[in-house]
């Protein structure tokens, strides 16, 4: 039901619950808090997924890459390696496939870890390669439900009230409006989350400018037929996708024409451009703004 949650109504209860909120001393506002270097950084969250993302496993540990959002616009960005902590109403599940071709789904509580890429918008999933073994597997994904937050880690002790309130903005009326500004079906998630399945297979090293012509659209479109044939693709929407595949034209287009840009480097920034409009969006619907 709450992976149904439209816009109308998550407005509806933020508006509602706004005053209570405010009055709640499990609510205290950045202002009330003083301001200084121990204020960890942004409680985020985790775009859902429609369907299972597969993890790609090399040097020894398994990997993916996820959209995520920001919670706590007045609060810092992560760092790249900036580590995270599910939190909030929501779970994320590990899907095994075993060497035996047998399948099975546990809770990925403890087997994962959440780092994030140097800013909110993306966050890379991890799952040691060594584990794969005690759990007898051949191939592993993840299932991301709605209401998946994620809380950072830090190195000393968070002053109450700052905790309260991140407690709060993991599972509160916050977080329900933020999960309609970033539903599955919706045209820049759905782009979003294509966009990163496709930037995790490919290449972060190497300026373009000496490819042969045409060699980075050809790249482009491995990828892509990639991501489509693993089934990460299946259920994102239409719009989405064409949204998705513009972006990726349009980046193929500027490296082949000799701009000394990555294929990869060119989609993440365009990730990052779509997560962030649409945040924008959710940060200014929020009371007080």
């Amino acid at each position: 039901m709450r992976s149904r949650l439209t816009l109308a109504f998550a407005a509806s209860l933020l508006a509602l619950s706004a005053p209570a909120l405010a009055d709640s001393p499990s609510a205290v506002r950045t202002a009330s808090i003083p301001i200084d270097d121990a204020l960890p950084p942004q409680v985020l969250g985790l775009i859902a997924s429609a369907t299972p993302i597969p993890l790609t496993c090399a040097d020894g540990a398994c990997t993916a890459l996820v959209s995520s959002f920001c919670l706590q616009e007045d609060r810092p960005p992560p760092g790249a390696g900036q580590r995270y902590d599910t939190a909030g109403a929501g779970d994320v599940t590990l899907l095994v496939r075993r060497t035996d071709g047998s399948t099975t789904e546990v809770s990925a509580a403890g087997l994962l870890g959440y780092v994030s890429e140097g800013d909110f918008t993306r966050t890379r999933i991890e799952l040691p390669e060594k584990r794969l073994a005690s759990l007898g597997a051949a191939e592993v994904a993840v299932r991301i439900a709605p209401m998946v937050s994620l809380m950072p880690r830090t190195d000393r002790p968070v002053p109450a009230a700052v905790a309260a309130r991140d407690a709060e903005t993991a599972e509160g009326a916050a977080r329900f409006a933020a999960e309609a500004f970033f539903r599955p079906g919706s045209e820049r998630a759905d782009a979003a989350v294509t966009m990163s399945r496709l930037i995790s297979l490919l290449p972060a090293s190497g300026p373009v400018r000496t490819q042969p012509a045409g060699a980075i659209a050809a790249a482009a479109n491995a990828a892509w037929g990639k991501v489509q044939a693993s089934g990460a693709l299946e259920g994102v929407s239409k719009e989405g996708l064409a949204r998705a595949r513009s972006e990726v034209d349009r980046c193929a287009a500027y490296a082949d024409m000799g701009f000394k840009i990555t294929l990869r480097g060119c989609l993440a920034k365009s990730h990052d451009r779509t997560m962030r409009e649409v945040n924008e969006e959710l940060w200014k619907s929020q009371p007080g703004y």
